[in-house]
Order: structure tokens, then sequence, then C-alpha cells
């Protein structure tokens, strides 16, 4: 991809994510719901992660060569990660929206017309990283290109994820001995998310070389956080005070994935998915 056609690239990305940061503030400022504060939290959230798709797009303008990708990828990497984490809180005040007039009904249609824009927005920033990444991979290689390469850096991470995703689930079983026996279920939920990072940690502690950390298909483990945005909001909704502080371990173990997938990204350059084969060609 040539220097044009990236600022070319930039400058749609830029424009496209303040016009999706507009639709949010307009339909934030039109719409009536039963608690205004949640809606201001769903704006707020909405629109960082339609900046970070614009700031992006700013970003990528100042590209003139792939030299210039390599100087500046870490930015596009934490804008991407700062994109990813911050849709998740979106998406659970999403879900914490009450219809006018109807507490405890959530809003269906204002639900799909703030989502639509920041799951687009959160796309753009996501290829646009990737655009980028792909670029300085394709020039430099990888930070870590040998297959046979010590993996020290891998067990590093997975030790932190297992540590901090300990830390994060006994917070978890605390907040269930303050909260109605009634919410189980949701408690349990959120304590499947935080011992997610356990598991991810598990796994890259046998990591031995990078062609087996390509292999841990880290996208799977946002399952679980993606499914469980109907629970938290239930949660933070009824227990207040202690609702948000679950809300906020259930966050800290999605920014744990994040963190841990730009990792293995950025030191292996590629992902090897299950079904392309265990032989296949390793790029440099």
């Amino acid at each position: 991809m040539t220097g044009e056609r990236i600022r070319r690239r930039g400058l749609v990305q830029a424009a496209v994510g303040l016009l999706l940061a507009t639709w949010v503030v307009v339909v934030a400022a039109r719409a009536e719901v039963e608690n205004p504060l949640v809606l201001v939290a769903t704006a707020v959230t909405g629109m960082l992660v339609c900046l970070c798709a614009v700031a992006g797009g700013v970003v990528a303008t100042r590209l003139a060569d792939t030299a210039a990708a390599a100087r500046l990828r870490h930015v596009f990497v934490v804008l991407d990660c700062v994109a990813m984490a911050t849709f998740f809180p979106f998406y659970w005040f999403v879900y914490a929206l009450e219809s006018p007039g109807r507490p405890g009904d959530f809003a269906v249609g204002l639900l799909f017309v703030l989502v639509v824009p920041v799951v687009c927005a959160l796309s753009l920033a996501v290829v646009g990283s990737q655009a980028v990444h792909k670029i300085v991979v394709d020039e430099y290689g990888p930070l870590m290109p040998d297959t046979g390469a010590p993996a020290q850096q891998f067990r590093v991470l997975g030790t932190v994820l297992v540590v901090a995703g300990v830390v994060l689930s006994i917070g978890v079983v605390v907040i269930a001995f303050t909260a109605p026996s009634r919410l189980l279920m949701l408690e349990l939920i959120g304590l499947a998310v935080t011992l997610t990072p356990v598991l991810l940690g598990m796994r890259l502690g046998r990591v031995t070389d990078v062609h087996s950390a390509r292999r841990r298909n880290l996208g799977m483990y946002f399952v679980l956080p993606a499914a469980s945005g109907f629970a938290v909001a239930k949660f933070a909704s009824l227990c207040g005070a202690v609702g948000m502080l679950f809300g906020a371990l259930v966050f800290g173990a999605v920014v744990l994935l994040v963190i841990a997938l730009a990792v293995v990204r950025e030191y292996t350059g590629d992902q090897d998915w299950l079904w392309r084969g265990r032989n296949r060609p390793v790029s440099r």
C-alpha cells in the first residue's frame, strides 16, 4: 500500500469517524430515557470509541512510507486497544438504558440506533490498525520472527494474566457475599469473565515458540465478555455502588484480554488459525 493510498484512507477514516461521533451525540441529545445519567455515560463511551477511529485516521495521514508506519505503529496499537476496551462499557451501558415511563424495560430501539455507529467506528479503528500492522510486518517482520526463538515474553504475559485474573475473581467472590442471593447467576457470569484471563494466561504459560503462540486464537476469549453484556448491566443497575464495582472488575478482565491480544499480535506478526493446519509456513 503506497503512502498516498494510506493518507487517502486515513482521511476517509477520520471523516467517517467524525460523522459517526456526531451521530452518537445527536441521538443521545434527542433521546428520552428513564435514567439520563446512564445515557450520558453511554454517549461518552461511544464517543470515545468513535474518536479513536478519528485519531487513527488523522495519524494515518502522516504515514508517508513504511518507515513512518514503523515509527508510529505503537500509536495505532494504543488506539486499537482503547477502542476495543471502551466498547465493552459502552455495550453494558446501552443494555442499562430504560424506556421512558417504563422503568426496568431497556430501550431496544435506542440500543440499535446507538450500537450501529459505534460498531462501525470500532471496525474502522481495528481495520486501520491491522492495515498499518500488516505494512510494518511485511516490510520488517514481527518483533519475534524466528519460530525457535525463546518465548519468555509470552510466559511473563501469561503469569501477569493469571495473577491479575485471580485477583479480579477474588473481588467478584467477595461481592457475591454482599449481593442478594437472587443475583447469584449474574455473579457467576461475572466470575466466569474474570476467570477468562486466568485460562488464557495458563495457556500462554505453556508457549514454547512463536508458532505455538500464534495458535492461541485469542479472539475466542472475547466471546464470553461479549455475551455477558446484559448480566453485567443488570447487576450494576440493581446493586448500586457494589454493582458498579462488579462492572469495574469485569472491565478489568476485558482490559487484560485486550492487552494480551495486542502483545501476542505484535510479537508474532500474525495468527495461525486452527483450520489452516499446523504445518503452515510462518512468514518472517
